[in-house]
């Protein structure tokens, strides 16, 4: 079998208050220091325009033949090319033009064409007691970015060409059957991950801020902090082990134990321009691993009922999560403390059931539940002493969703009718909290904070009130699908 896929993807976003530039409603930013602490912004706008727009085109192959009893072999390439292209400046009323150069840390601006490459080799070979895949994959990836030569001068220096990068990737994976109706398999496997091109192409004219502070700082960068076309792709090796097992001819369990070892996450350097001003650089510098053990259990349908419970424990440690924080300390003066912390996606216990009733031609009803344990938070601590990342836990988190689905035929149509209900219960699931209590529902006022009512239009309360740190409320969806 040969098979040829070829895809187009485009995408834009744009951000600004008015579009024009020269737009009269536009004033001066002071107007959004108006306010004092704790209040909400009473004059002003967002002085920031942002605009970026990315296309992609795929071409993938994929060739496939049986090329003995024994032997399956499968191959391919895929290629990606990208243009990326991004504008953010700040809107400045008090110049003629209304904009300050690209000269400027408050004007960014790049075109970029990356591309990714990459080819495997598979075979699988099934024996009587036995089958293996054995194969192998080579990713390359081409960032097309600058580095400048003088890091003491970033925004003035001469620059080259980044470098590329590569990995050869082998996969090997068993199994075998230790019963009639019970399989052991082992895996084992190394990946590549490109990173995200903001981080590649943050800040792309290397200005430094001498104030390092800006009333409204661009959407998706850091102030401050400079993008590296350089950065290595995220290495992973991950090992498992599984268990399948069937119990009847409608039960089934199984149990999976993994193992990931990951490489090159993202960090931050701090440098410092010949004027003593520090600015930080993404860099590949942290290290984490990932280990846990999954349990399945399976209903199939039988007598108009099917179910299945599949519960996670897993532990998600490194030296950091967050890639600014280097950045962030070395700013505010504060010393980090080098320790294996919680990953920002270290959830702990997850505990997923579903239970589906009625005829899978016909008509479903079901429920599903999902309970997490909560993740990882840095806590308050982290202003007035050498903090430990993530030392917080955000509170557990519970859903239940009720899906219901009918097909019938409308005239030569197959039509399905749907009710869906996300959140049935409308609980209000904590996703961020204040870092001095852990909880969405209230805030201990700092110390340097005073303890009257703001300077503002608003009471503390309200300004404490934060709809967003709230999962999304009761949902329901009714409606139908035509099948042509």
């Amino acid at each position: 079998f040969f098979d040829a896929y070829y895809s187009y993807f485009n995408t834009s976003f744009e951000q600004y208050v008015y579009e024009d530039i020269y737009d009269p409603r536009y004033v001066v930013k002071t107007r959004l220091q108006d306010t004092g602490s704790n209040a909400f912004v009473s004059g002003g706008q967002d002085m920031w325009q942002f605009r970026r727009s990315t296309t992609t085109h795929m071409l993938k192959t994929d060739f496939t033949s049986q090329v003995s009893y024994n032997h399956l072999i499968k191959t391919g390439v895929e290629y990606r090319r990208h243009r990326l292209w991004m504008h953010e400046f700040e809107v400045v009323p008090e110049l003629p033009e209304r904009m300050a150069p690209l000269t400027s840390f408050q004007n960014n601006e790049y075109l970029r064409y990356p591309y990714e490459l990459s080819l495997y080799l598979q075979d699988k070979m099934e024996f009587e007691d036995l089958v293996i895949n054995a194969g192998f994959r080579y990713d390359y990836f081409e960032p097309d970015g600058d580095v400048p030569l003088d890091f003491s001068d970033p925004s003035n220096s001469e620059t080259r060409k980044a470098e590329p990068s590569h990995q050869f990737s082998p996969r090997l994976g068993l199994a075998y059957p230790i019963s009639a109706t019970g399989a052991l398999h082992v895996s084992y496997g190394h990946f590549f991950q490109v990173p995200s091109f903001l981080y590649l192409y943050t800040n792309p004219q290397f200005n430094i801020d001498p104030l390092q502070s800006s009333v409204a700082p661009p959407p998706e960068s850091l102030k401050n902090t400079v993008g590296n076309a350089e950065l290595k792709p995220q290495q992973t090796t991950i090992y498992e082990i599984g268990l399948q097992q069937q119990l009847s001819s409608i039960y089934a369990i199984s149990l999976t134990v993994y193992f990931k070892d990951i490489r090159n996450l993202l960090g931050t350097e701090v440098l410092k321009t010949i004027n003593s001003i520090q600015y930080g650089r993404y860099i590949n510098r942290d290290y984490g691993y990932v280990r846990g053990i999954t349990f399945t259990f399976e209903r199939r349908f039988m007598d108009g009922i099917a179910a299945n419970i599949d519960y996670t424990f897993q532990i998600s440690r490194g030296n950091a999560s967050d890639p600014n924080n280097a950045f962030l300390d070395a700013e505010s003066n504060r010393e980090t403390e080098k320790v294996q912390v919680p990953l920002n996606w270290d959830r702990r216990h997850q505990l997923n059931a579903s239970i589906n009733f009625g005829q899978p031609q016909n008509y479903i009803f079901s429920i599903v539940t999902r309970f997490g344990s909560g993740f990882p938070y840095t806590t308050q601590t982290r202003v007035i002493t050498p903090y430990v990342e993530n030392g917080g836990r955000k509170p557990n988190q519970f859903i239940v969703d009720l899906y219901f689905n009918k097909n019938f035929n409308l005239g030569s149509f197959d039509t399905a009718f749907f009710v869906r209900v996300f959140n049935l219960l409308d609980r209000l699931n904590e996703v961020d909290v204040y870092t001095g209590t852990g909880r969405a529902t209230y805030s201990l006022v700092p110390i340097y904070t005073a303890t009257e009512n703001p300077r503002g239009l608003n009471s503390l309360d309200q300004y404490l009130t934060r709809p967003h740190f709230y999962s999304q409320p009761r949902l329901v969806q009714i409606g139908l699908e035509f099948n042509f």
